[in-house]
C-alpha cells in the first residue's frame, strides 16, 4: 500500500493570508485593536501589516472611530454574506414558521442577529392584514436601541457583553449603561422583551431569543404589535404564539450549521 502524505498547498498568497489573519484575529478578540496590538497578537512587525490594515480600511472591511487608532471589523462582511441567497440554512427552515406566526397574529415578524455592536434584520414576513408594520431586511440599530437588540445583548456571553458596553461608552453619547443593565436584568429574568417601540408610537415590540441548545443566543424573533384599532389579534395571544414559534425555531437550530 502506498504511503499517504499530507496534501500540499499548490498555491500561496501571503498578502491575502495576512488579510484573513487580521480579520479572523479581530473577530476572535471582539474588541477594537491598535496596529501595535495586532502586530503583537499576530507576531508580525507593524510595517509588515500596515499596508494590509490600511487597504482593509480603505475597502471598508475595517473601521475606526475618527481620531482613534483602534480598528474593528465593519459590517461589510455581513453585508456580503447577506447578498447571497441562503441555501439549507436556519433562515430557510424558519420562514414557514414565520409565515404561520404572521398569519396567526395578523402581524409582521422579523428575525435579527448581532453583527458587531449592532442588531441586523436578516429575515421578515409582512403582515397579511391591510394595515401593518414591517421592518426591511438589512435594517440595523445599536443593540441597546431596540427590543430585538436587547434580547441579543441580554443572552450574550458576559465577556462579549462587557466589551460592547465599553465600546458604547466610548462611541455613543446617549448610551446609559445603568438603564441598559436594568433592561437586561428584566429580560433575562423573564426570558423575553416587551417594550414600547423607541421608533414608532403605538407599537409594542415583543421579542424572544432563538437559542442553540438553550445556551447560545443565535437570533431574536420579534413581532411589532400595533395597539389600538389597527390590532387584529389580542396581545396575549400574539405573545404566546410568538413564544411558541421562537421555541420551535430554537429546536430546529441544532440541525443547521448557520443562517
Amino acid at each position: 500500500m502506498a504511503e499517504t502524505t499530507p496534501t500540499k498547498r499548490k498555491y500561496a498568497a501571503p498578502a491575502l493570508e495576512k488579510g484573513f489573519d487580521i480579520l479572523e484575529m479581530l473577530a476572535r478578540e471582539k474588541v477594537p485593536m491598535s496596529l501595535a496590538q495586532m502586530s503583537e497578537k499576530l507576531s508580525r512587525s507593524k510595517s509588515e501589516i500596515f499596508r494590509m490594515v490600511t487597504t482593509l480600511e480603505q475597502r471598508g472591511y475595517l473601521s475606526k472611530k475618527p481620531g482613534s487608532d483602534y480598528f474593528y471589523i465593519s459590517n461589510k462582511l455581513f453585508d456580503l454574506g447577506m447578498s447571497v441567497p441562503p441555501t439549507g440554512t436556519l433562515v430557510e427552515a424558519a420562514y414557514p414558521l414565520m409565515h404561520e406566526l404572521s398569519h396567526a397574529t395578523q402581524s409582521s415578524c422579523h428575525m435579527a442577529v448581532a453583527s458587531g455592536e449592532r442588531m441586523v434584520v436578516i429575515a421578515r414576513v409582512e403582515s397579511p392584514s391591510s394595515v401593518g408594520l414591517s421592518v426591511r431586511i438589512g435594517h440595523h440599530l445599536d443593540l441597546y436601541e431596540s427590543g430585538s437588540g436587547l434580547v441579543l445583548l441580554s443572552f450574550m456571553d458576559e465577556q462579549q457583553k462587557l466589551a460592547l458596553f465599553e465600546r458604547y461608552k466610548n462611541t455613543r453619547a446617549d448610551f446609559d449603561r445603568a438603564l441598559v443593565e436594568t433592561q437586561i436584568e428584566r429580560i433575562t429574568a423573564n426570558g423575553y422583551a416587551k417594550s414600547e417601540s423607541q421608533i414608532i408610537q403605538g407599537v409594542v415590540d415583543l421579542s424572544f431569543p432563538i437559542m442553540l441548545n438553550e445556551q447560545v443566543v443565535l437570533a431574536s424573533l420579534t413581532v411589532p404589535y400595533l395597539k389600538g384599532r389597527f390590532s387584529h389579534a389580542d396581545i396575549t395571544e400574539t405573545f404566546e404564539t410568538l413564544r411558541d414559534t421562537a421555541q420551535r425555531i430554537s429546536t430546529l437550530a441544532s440541525s443547521y450549521g448557520g443562517f
